[in-house]
């Protein structure tokens, strides 16, 4: 638990100094007398319990919890193992017979949480995340928890104190991040099913690049309580699957206000959440109803998409064509600006975020973890790789030299929904590519912090708008693509074959809308098959 010190002069003088505030000739006692009321207020409620949801570890035991060998972690995607809820398909209930595993972001009681990182060592939370318990009421079993990227941080996966998570269709080459682990093990076929964590992309990121469905619900849809936090703006967590199907039901399973989230205040209550599986299901019948969908020209045309992935998308339309839904090109001009935008929210927020300034939200905040890790200091730093040290530069120099720059970022986000929600009286959903790219080697072992920047440009520059402006959006796999040119330099196995994926955006809560479009493409076409 943290402690409290008596303010003395020298803290009243370091305050001032860090304001830039010239305390008046006879004024220090006073400040000295007004920290230590604060020193009393702070003391009085450090000394009280942590009011935290209590966890049923009898009916929902957690047994077996292990870090996995080497051996029996071949894709370096187990954080740890561990087993809890029911383990047969018997009870009849909605996530009866699948296996779940939870990004190592999300909290679980009794099971170690790193958050992706060996910057400090073990934390044990006390907590169930929302998400854990509604896993379990309804009828999940439990398998543990999966490897992340360091802090949660960096849409590769080359960060995870582990090792490089391996891609399940090409050793060497990256998963996508943050939700590294979750890809990989849904990809791999070693659990059914995983809830990922998404603050530019990481959950459809990795799922793009492990051939596997990723759904970013609409900002608020599905609790974050539990979940330790980089933005509390943009933070997300959400289905991986093997089909939309399994996405639909998972999404059923947890979604709906909490009574403690409050990013949720426009959800549905739980009990009050649509019937997704059923619904998609129902869908399959309907016959004439003409769906309208828009190809997203900016997400197209950017510099950086390969010809491959762009390719794989036109297949899309066209077997959408096929199926007489009617797909345009649109546009949303403020979309350029979505990669300048996301730098500016993720770094000024998560920054601050990493040095326990969580401010704004009446939630849970997961106190015990940040008196664990603060303060910093270079062993930590060093441990935490540079997507982490990046993005504390950046977010201490921002703040000091454009004080303004966040509150304008956030402003024209709104500019970016307003303009998508326009295109949405039109159009039942928009399509575009998840990723420019294909899956990239991993990052060098040499590389420094701009060589970890700069590796697999622009990977989350399509997938953060929706982290902004909060719609749902579904990554979905369509084929397969070579590596990249540079990649392929020096690689004995040329006939490398890598997962792409292409998104589908809808209006906020309309997850149903996107999962319906998404199904019928994924019972159309095996995307096995199709090769670019």
């Amino acid at each position: 638990m943290t402690t409290t010190k008596i303010a003395d002069t020298e803290d009243v003088l370091g305050a001032a100094q860090r304001l830039g505030f010239n305390i008046p000739p006879g004024h220090e006692d006073d400040y000295l007398a007004l920290l230590g009321k604060t020193d009393a207020q702070c003391a009085l409620i450090l000394a009280q319990p942590d009011y935290k949801p209590i966890p049923d570890y009898d009916q929902y035991p957690r047994t077996d919890v292990h870090l996995p060998e080497a051996y029996d972690n071949q894709l370096k995607a187990w954080a740890w193992r561990c087993h809890a809820g029911d383990s047969t398909d018997t009870t009849g209930k909605l996530l009866s017979g699948k296996t779940v595993v939870f990004k190592d972001t999300v909290s679980m009681a009794g099971v170690p949480l790193m958050f992706g990182t060996d910057a400090f060592k073990d934390y044990t939370p006390d907590v169930d995340a929302t998400v854990v318990s509604r896993v379990l009421t309804n009828g999940g079993h439990i398998l543990g928890k999966a490897a992340c990227e360091n802090f949660s941080h960096g849409a590769t996966s080359s960060s995870s104190p582990y090792g490089p998570v391996e891609n399940p269709y090409a050793r060497g080459y990256t998963t996508g991040g943050s939700s590294s682990g979750c890809g990989a093990l849904v990809g791999s076929g070693e659990v059914d099913m995983a809830i990922g964590g998404d603050q530019g992309g990481s959950i459809r990121i990795p799922a793009s690049f492990c051939g596997i469905v990723g759904l970013k619900p609409t900002f608020g849809l599905v609790p974050y309580t539990g979940v330790l936090s980089s933005d509390a703006g943009t933070d997300h967590v959400g289905p991986m699957t093997h089909t939309v199907h399994d996405c639909a039901v998972l999404l059923q399973a947890i979604a709906g206000y909490d009574g403690i989230d409050d990013r949720q205040l426009g959800a549905p209550r739980h009990e009050d959440i649509p019937k997704y599986a059923e619904m998609l299901l129902e869908a399959r019948k309907t016959t004439g109803v003409q769906k309208r969908i828009g190809v997203l020209k900016e997400a197209m045309e950017g510099k950086l998409v390969a010809d491959s992935v762009k390719n794989l998308v036109r297949k899309a339309e066209d077997r959408f064509r096929e199926m007489e839904l009617i797909v345009e090109e649109v546009s949303v001009p403020t979309f350029s600006l979505a990669p300048a935008l996301l730098h500016i929210v993720n770094k000024l927020a998560s920054g601050g975020t990493r040095q326990g300034r969580q401010v704004g939200r009446r939630g849970l905040y997961m106190n015990d973890y940040w008196e664990h890790l603060l303060p910093w200091d270079q062993a930590k730093y060093d441990k935490a790789k540079y997507f982490v040290t990046g993005t504390a530069m950046s977010s201490e120099y921002a703040w000091t030299k454009y004080p303004t720059a966040y509150g304008r970022a956030i402003n024209l986000t709104r500019k970016l929904r307003d303009e998508f929600n326009k295109l949405f009286e039109q159009y039942d959903a928009i399509i575009m590519p998840t990723c420019p790219q294909p899956p990239r080697k991993h990052i060098p072992a040499h590389a420094g912090p701009l060589g970890w920047a700069d590796h697999a440009p622009g990977a989350a520059s399509i997938t953060g708008a929706f982290n902004l402006t909060g719609h749902p959006a579904l990554t979905m796999p369509i084929g397969f693509s070579s590596p990249m040119p540079e990649d392929l330099e020096g690689e004995v196995d040329k006939d490398i074959k890598l997962p792409v994926g292409m998104m589908i955006v809808g209006k906020c809560f309309d997850e149903a809308g996107i999962m319906g479009i998404a199904d019928s493409l994924e019972r159309a076409v095996d995307w096995k098959t199709i090769f670019c």
